[in-house]
């Protein structure tokens, strides 16, 4: 081919050439942006937690609630960059919720009752069977030998009232966790049950020492997060929000939280001196 011919032949094919690339380039693009998710902007997250796991206000005071179910959903909307709404569900309430949308995630232990089928479940790292205070110049030997005892607990409890009607001991419901205690303190329960992970923080302290006899832990049970089917886009950015809480430095400091503030609503509620 001649020279010039050749180079004229370039430069027309070379517009082609580059429109022919760049056609590729936006097919690429193309492809990437249907194969990737889109991303998740998350205003509001709407979490059902069992309505007696809410913070406790009997109107004149506040209380510190049995479980974390509360503290966690806060820290994982915070971690997601998105305003919380706590949904109080009854016990019959949290899998019609999810798969009707009305929440985007359910908090809860995971023996609750109904059908969970199908639904994504995520945990949270905490575990707990539950445990017990109780003075220490006349402690329960065993669980069995609280039957016939006087049992105190909390009323978002519901492991630990399902074990005290097994053992066929007298049971005290008390909306929170430290007016069970406060019971124990004066007298009136032989025994606050409550979880053992967060029991053993509390007992720890030596302000507690006349009534950190305790028994052997119960079945550990997990604190659990449930998806909504409908919310499967939610997936990802909740299971990284979740591992991102589920640290044992992250859970002890929780643990401790609850422990001294329930010290203090102990103590604030007790109308004397310990007269025991």
């Amino acid at each position: 081919m001649h020279p010039s011919r050749s180079s004229s032949f370039v430069r027309r094919a070379l517009p082609w050439g580059l429109a022919g690339a760049l056609m590729l380039i936006v097919g690429a693009f193309a492809l990437i942006s249907q194969a990737a998710p889109a991303s998740i902007t998350l205003t509001e997250l709407r979490v059902g937690i069992d309505a007696r796991a809410l913070p406790v206000s009997t109107g004149e005071r506040d209380y510190t609630s049995g479980g974390f179910e509360a503290v966690y959903a806060r820290e994982l909307a915070q971690r997601l960059g998105a305003a919380l709404t706590l949904v109080p569900l009854r016990n019959d309430e949290p899998w019609r919720a999810l798969r009707e949308g009305e929440v985007d995630v359910v908090l809860g232990r995971a023996e609750i009752d109904g059908d969970a089928e199908g639904l994504p479940v995520l945990p949270t790292g905490y575990r707990s069977g539950l445990g017990v205070s109780m003075r220490t110049d006349r402690p329960a030997r065993g669980w069995d030998a609280l039957r016939h005892r006087t049992l105190c607990t909390s009323s978002d409890n519901t492991r630990a009232q399902a074990l005290a009607a097994r053992l066929g001991a007298r049971l005290q419901v008390h909306a929170a966790p430290a007016q069970a205690l406060v019971r124990v303190r004066t007298g009136d329960c032989d025994a606050a049950v409550l979880d053992h992970a967060q029991l053993a923080s509390l007992l720890a302290q030596k302000e507690w020492a006349k009534f950190a006899a305790t028994l052997p832990p119960t079945e550990a049970s997990a604190l659990q997060a449930w998806l909504a089917p409908s919310r499967a886009a939610l997936a990802a950015p909740l299971r990284a929000a979740m591992a991102e809480l589920d640290d044992p430095l992250h859970w002890a400091q929780r643990r401790q939280t609850w422990a001294a503030n329930v010290a203090f609503e102990v103590h604030y509620d007790q109308t004397g001196p310990d007269c025991h």
